[in-house]
């Protein structure tokens, strides 16, 4: 079992969030949304995607997965961090 956390709620860091969780580890959500953190805690999906809303309550509900806005406080209280924030792109859309 590792502490993870994972920056970036969006479609790959909260399915890589609830997989983690899923499979023991204690994984910390991090995202300047403190809207989809707050989803999050309460063990529900801010995105759609077959089976993630289960895998999100099942493992808030054990403890294994929560959210935060903190950075600090979730580098600090884990082993490793994963970016899976978005790419920037130029203003042509490339």
């Amino acid at each position: 079992m590792s502490n993870i956390s994972i920056f970036g709620l969006g479609y790959v860091g909260v399915v890589s969030a609830a997989c983690f969780a899923d499979r023991g580890n204690n994984v910390t959500g991090v995202d300047v949304d403190e809207l989809k953190v707050e989803i999050i805690n309460s063990g529900r999906s801010p995105l759609v995607e077959k089976g993630i809303e289960h895998l999100i309550e099942k493992n808030v509900k054990a403890g294994r997965l929560r959210g935060t806005v903190n950075c600090r406080e979730a580098i600090m209280g884990t082993d490793m961090s994963f970016i899976c924030v978005g790419t920037p792109s130029n203003e042509n859309g490339s």
